[in-house]
């Protein structure tokens, strides 16, 4: 059980750090650090080889944080659809109940007027009876 709660506070650690890091290089403010940092790197004339393997190492770890933050995403929606899709099917059920009853109603309205008319008829039958008698 302790594993599992730190398995949990590792993971939800490494959701935010991604998120974070997903965040920080979508924005302007990860553009400028990018830009600013290249600049730097290149007016204060350092090797240009540990750049391109600097930006290498760091492109990876951006394509894997990425990747994550989409799986991240993806699992999001799909939960989502499936909530949608539970919240349909009970909406479907509760239309069905519904429908039945109407018809159950329906029914009996139908029965009820075929019975009153069965009733008209013979109150009819008896008034002519009795109108022959007098």
């Amino acid at each position: 059980m302790f594993k599992s709660n730190m398995d949990k506070k590792a993971k939800k650690f490494g959701d935010k750090f991604t998120d974070l890091i997903s965040w920080f290089l979508g924005s302007w403010l990860g553009v400028i650090f990018h830009t600013t940092w290249f600049v730097t790197w290149l007016l204060l004339d350092f090797d240009i080889s540990i750049l391109t393997f600097s930006v290498s190492l760091e492109a990876i770890f951006i394509g894997i944080f990425l990747l994550m933050s989409g799986n991240k995403a993806e699992v999001r929606r799909d939960a989502r659809e499936a909530s949608q899709r539970a919240n349909d099917r009970k909406r479907l059920e509760q239309d069905i109940k519904l429908d039945e009853k109407a018809d159950r109603q329906l029914t009996e309205i139908k029965r009820l007027h075929k019975d009153l008319h069965h009733q008209i008829k013979v109150l009819k039958k008896d008034i002519a009876k009795i109108k022959n008698t007098l």
